[in-house]
C-alpha cells in the first residue's frame, strides 16, 4: 500500500508557484492550484522516498518565495 502525503499551503501566488513547481513533478507526485491554495502530493511505496519528495518541494518553494519577494514592486 502506498505512504500519500499531502500539503496544502494557503497563499495568493498559488497558480505562479504551481506552475513554477510542476517541472519537477515525476509520475508520483504533482502540485496544483486550487484558488488561493498550492496542493502538493506525493504517493510511494516508502515513506523515506516521501519524505525525500516533501523536503525537495519544501526546498523548491522557498526558493520560488525568494524570486517573488525579488520582483514585488
Amino acid at each position: 500500500m502506498p505512504h500519500v502525503g499531502r500539503l496544502k499551503i494557503r497563499v495568493k501566488e498559488a497558480e505562479i508557484l504551481a506552475e513554477s513547481l510542476k517541472p519537477d513533478d515525476p509520475d508520483w507526485c504533482k502540485c496544483w492550484a486550487d484558488g488561493e491554495n498550492l496542493m502538493i502530493e506525493v504517493k510511494t511505496e516508502k515513506i523515506g522516498a516521501l519524505l525525500n519528495a516533501l523536503d525537495d518541494y519544501l526546498i523548491n518553494l522557498k526558493a520560488a518565495f525568494s524570486v517573488l519577494k525579488v520582483m514585488e514592486p
